[in-house]
């Protein structure tokens, strides 16, 4: 039996394109929990605790709130199990200031997002 089929470009190409989004697939089903954490820091770049943070979802034509969170001692902050691809957070805390909304845009529903950098506080909201 001749396996020079095999090396056909077309059966390079198409197996290349079926692996590819195989391994997406997985991507997808190993990222999509929807949790979203990360950090808020005051000015002097130290954590801040019972710190709001807002999580927001964009329509068409407004921001609407969907979730919010409080900090803890270390200024960590999560949600869980949001279906938003297009969303924003804002974080304040009275006496510290605040942090007007932050976009994000995800890739696929529900994927889990933590923040590289930690959602700074700055002048009073």
């Amino acid at each position: 039996m001749s396996w020079g089929w095999l090396w056909n470009r077309y059966t390079i190409t198409f197996g290349g394109m079926a692996l590819l989004a195989g391994l997406w697939n997985l991507y997808v089903a190993l990222n999509s929990d929807g949790i979203i954490s990360g950090r808020v820091v005051g000015p002097d770049g130290r954590a801040v605790e019972g710190a709001t943070v807002v999580l927001s979802e964009k329509t068409l034509l407004v921001s609407a709130a969907r979730a919010k969170a409080t900090t803890d001692g270390q200024g960590a902050f999560r949600f869980s199990g949001h279906t938003l691809y297009h969303l924003y957070l804002e974080a304040s805390k009275e006496g510290v200031g605040g942090m007007p909304a932050k976009e994000y845009r995800l890739y696929f529903k529900g994927q889990n997002l933590t923040l590289r950098e930690p959602l700074r506080l700055g002048a009073a909201p």
